[in-house]
């Protein structure tokens, strides 16, 4: 998207909107649009996540906007750039959007390496910046989880750690495990997180961990290796398009052991790459739409969102059960826009240590992706393991539905 209007300042006023001393209190109805961007893949093979979380994101702006935005001034996705889930893209991107003084708050790209390439720069900058999918801890937590976060990134992501603590609970059954992980930071520490869960679990657990590259197109070679370990289930830890090449691969090998996955087994790329082969995995996602009935909050985002899209690919076909992954993607977006509106109106200031203050500052804030979001200085990740459910794929008619089992 093209750079939208900017104003010009002089160098005292951006040092001072850099450090929140000099932006005005907001007052009703004066002033220009509150302005937010991020960098996100919105095109190319990861899409289903950039562009996921920019529909959340505008249909947030544009319920704000109906209601008289935040004391009278209208609120804009004035900055939404492309990076396709490179690192060095988003980069590029979060420099010209952070040369962008009227941009006030941020919502971090999609992906783990996206996000660790440009939160040293955002956290430099003090824009307060909300993370919607990254999943590696240190992204908020740089020096471990008992240190303090970094001032002015905040998260409602699913966590490695309290991903893999779910994942531990349904894998505590088998007493030797397949690790399929991907070679990012994300599939790393994950994979790192849940040998730790397992084997704090069961001391006689027998862990066979492998990594493989995103978008490789075959895994034989790492899959007869678990395979020979004599692995009872296996678990994958990375994204769907992956996963279906993984679960084709298992299938061709005849490889039938139970198969699970993380939140990116939940999303469409899989259920479309993997086809029929798809039922029986089990996965961890978002409990907010497979609970019945749905939280307020997460209902009225499903209602919203179907009234604008319809059911397409990020909804599901079936108007009564939106799919599982419409949390991770668009839901998430769309709280992210919404924690940092509301942070804007309760500090009445558009100053970026005004907007952290009033974030540290919420309490039990519904959300679509989680019932109750609160953060405080110390704990700047909102999603806890009572937020996730495990759900199982199955097959009714000609369509894949999901389950959620725990």
């Amino acid at each position: 998207m093209a750079r939208i209007g900017r104003r010009s300042f002089g160098a005292l006023a951006l040092a001072g909107a850099a450090s929140g001393l000099s932006a005005p209190r907001i007052a009703r109805g004066q002033g220009a649009t509150i302005k937010f961007g991020f960098t996100a893949a919105l095109t190319g093979p990861f899409n289903e996540f950039g562009e996921g979380i920019r529909r959340g994101a505008e249909i947030a702006v544009e319920e704000v906007n109906k209601a008289g935005g935040i004391n009278g001034r209208r609120v804009e996705l004035a900055e939404v750039l492309d990076d396709q889930l490179v690192p060095d893209r988003a980069v590029q991107n979060m420099r010209r959007i952070l040369d962008n003084r009227e941009i006030v708050g941020l919502m971090a790209p999609s992906g783990s390496g996206p996000t660790l390439a440009i939160v040293d720069m955002v956290q430099a900058d003090g824009r307060p910046i909300i993370n919607p999918q990254a999943q590696t801890p240190s992204i908020v937590y740089p020096n471990g989880a008992d240190k303090p976060p970094r001032p002015n990134v905040f998260s409602i992501s699913i966590d490695n750690t309290v991903e893999a603590a779910k994942l531990a609970t349904a894998l505590a059954g088998y007493r030797t495990v397949g690790i399929l992980h991907e070679s990012t930071g994300y599939g790393v520490t994950g994979a790192q997180l849940v040998r730790a869960e397992l084997q704090a679990k069961r001391r006689d657990a027998r862990l066979t961990v492998e990594s493989y590259n995103q978008r490789a197109q075959d895994m034989t070679a790492q899959l007869v290796r678990v395979q020979r370990a004599g692995a009872e289930a296996l678990l994958v830890i990375g994204l769907g398009a992956d996963t279906a090449v993984i679960r084709r691969n298992m299938s061709r090998l005849n490889i039938n052991i139970p198969l699970y996955g993380t939140a990116g087994a939940v999303t469409v790329p899989y259920i479309e790459g993997a086809g029929d082969l798809v039922v029986g995995t089990r996965a961890v996602n978002h409990a907010a739409f497979g609970r019945r009935p749905m939280h307020p909050a997460a209902q009225k985002f499903a209602d919203l969102y179907r009234a604008k899209h319809g059911t397409d690919r990020w909804y599901g076909p079936d108007p009564a059960n939106p799919f599982v992954s419409l949390a991770g993607t668009v839901a998430s977006g769309y709280d992210c826009l919404n924690l940092l509106i509301d942070a804007v109106r309760r500090a009445g200031s558009t100053a970026p240590a005004d907007i952290v203050k009033a974030l540290n500052e919420t309490r039990d804030f519904a959300g679509a992706t989680i019932a109750s979001i609160t953060f405080t200085p110390q704990q700047h990740v909102a999603l806890k393991v009572e937020d996730l459910g495990t759900y199982e794929m199955l097959k009714e008619g000609d369509r894949v539905v999901l389950k959620l089992r725990d």
